[in-house]
């Protein structure tokens, strides 16, 4: 039997490829100008270092399962003072 070999998975700039055109290492280019920091860029940044913006998504499904969990409980709560009467 084979040996099996794992590949190693590459992240996305690793499989970037450039485009046609574009300056080649070997080519000089211009050095990319980096905007100045917004002072609520700065402000919002988590302790560990992460931008809370950018996991928005996360707290739509949290408050997704909540109103859902909500509903059940609720639908509990009316079917137990249905069957009881």
């Amino acid at each position: 039997m084979a040996k099996k070999t794992r590949r190693a998975r590459l992240s996305a700039t690793q499989r970037y490829v450039p485009t046609p055109g574009a300056p080649t290492p070997d080519q000089p280019s211009a050095p990319a100008a980096r905007p100045a920091p917004t002072p609520r860029a700065t402000q919002t940044v988590s302790r560990l270092g992460q931008n809370p913006e950018a996991y928005t998504y996360i707290r739509a499904d949290l408050q997704r399962i909540a109103i859902l969990a909500m509903s059940i409980l609720a639908v509990l709560v009316a079917l137990r003072l249905f069957i009881i009467r």
